[in-house]
C-alpha cells in the first residue's frame, strides 16, 4: 500500500512538472503573439501617419487657387509630373476627405500598396483601372482606392449606402491637365470580389443603359441625375467590410467643366 503511494506521488511530480512546462511554453507563445499583434498595430498606424502626412504636405505644393475666392481651380503638373510620371489626375469631394492625385500605372496591382511618391505602404493610392484610357474618353472609366479603417483615401465613397450621405455629397471635382470635371453621383451598389460589375467599354447604347440600370435597382440611395446612353460614366470602387472580401461601387455622370484646365 505504501509502495502504491509513492508510486502515484511520483507520478503526480513528474505530471506537475510537466504541466510546468507547458504553461511555461503558452507563456512563450502567448506573449509571442501578443508581440506579432503589437507589431502590426503599431506598423499600421505608422503607415496611417505616413500616409497622411505625404498627401497633407504635397496638396499646398501643387494646388492652384483662384486669388479672390481661394478656390482651387486646377494644379501644378509639371511639378506632380517631376515627381511622378503616372500622374492623371486630381480626385476632391468636399466635407470629406477624398482630396488625392491619381494615377494610372502599369497593372492594378502596384498603387494597392505603393503612395503617390512610390514609397512602400498599404495606404496606397488612388489609381485608374489599367483597362482604361487615361483621359476619361472610354464609356466607363473605373477608378480604386482602398478603404482605409482611419477614414482616409475612398472610405468616404463607402459611405453612399447609407442614403442620407447622399444629401449632402452630391458633386465630386475631377481634374485633369485637359480638362475639368464634375461627376454626380447616381446610384452606389453593394457587391464583392468576385462579382464582374467592372466593364469599361460596351457593345451599344442598350448594352451600356442595361449595365447602368443593374446599378440604380440596387443603389443604396436615390439620386436626382439619370444618365443617358449618350453620357459617359465614372465608377469608383471600395472595399466594404460587412461582408467577406465585400466591395461598395459608386457610379456617376461624367460631365466636363465649361473651361479647360490650365
Amino acid at each position: 500500500m505504501v509502495l502504491k503511494e509513492e508510486s502515484m506521488a511520483k507520478k503526480k511530480r513528474k505530471l506537475t512538472k510537466f504541466g510546468r512546462i507547458l504553461s511555461d511554453i503558452l507563456i512563450v507563445a502567448c506573449l509571442g503573439i501578443a508581440g506579432f499583434s503589437g507589431w502590426n498595430l503599431y506598423k499600421e498606424l505608422h503607415e496611417y501617419k505616413v500616409s497622411e502626412q505625404t498627401y497633407t504636405e504635397l496638396l499646398p505644393k501643387v494646388t492652384v487657387k483662384d486669388e479672390e475666392t481661394q478656390e482651387t481651380t486646377g494644379y501644378d503638373w509639371d511639378s506632380l509630373r517631376e515627381m511622378n510620371a503616372d500622374i492623371a489626375g486630381w480626385i476632391k469631394m468636399d466635407d470629406s476627405t477624398i482630396d488625392y492625385p491619381f494615377v494610372k500605372g502599369q497593372d492594378n496591382e502596384y498603387y494597392l500598396h505603393h503612395l503617390f511618391n512610390g514609397e512602400y505602404n498599404n495606404s496606397g493610392c488612388v489609381f485608374i483601372d489599367v483597362n482604361n484610357n487615361s483621359d476619361f474618353s472610354d464609356k466607363n472609366t473605373v477608378m480604386y482606392a482602398h478603404n482605409m479603417r482611419n477614414g482616409t483615401m475612398f472610405a468616404a465613397i463607402e459611405q453612399f449606402k447609407n442614403a442620407s450621405y447622399y444629401d449632402t455629397h452630391k458633386e465630386i471635382h475631377i481634374y485633369t491637365p485637359n480638362q475639368n470635371y464634375v461627376v454626380y453621383p447616381v446610384a452606389g451598389m453593394l457587391s464583392n470580389g468576385q462579382d464582374d460589375y467592372v466593364r469599361t467599354s460596351f457593345s451599344d447604347d442598350n448594352d451600356f443603359m442595361n449595365y447602368v440600370s443593374r446599378f440604380v435597382q440596387n443603389s443604396t440611395f436615390t439620386s436626382e441625375v439619370s444618365i443617358e446612353a449618350t453620357d459617359k460614366i465614372v465608377m469608383l470602387s471600395t472595399c466594404n467590410y460587412d461582408t467577406y472580401d465585400g466591395r461598395y461601387v459608386l457610379i456617376g455622370k461624367l460631365v466636363p467643366e465649361e473651361t479647360n484646365a490650365e
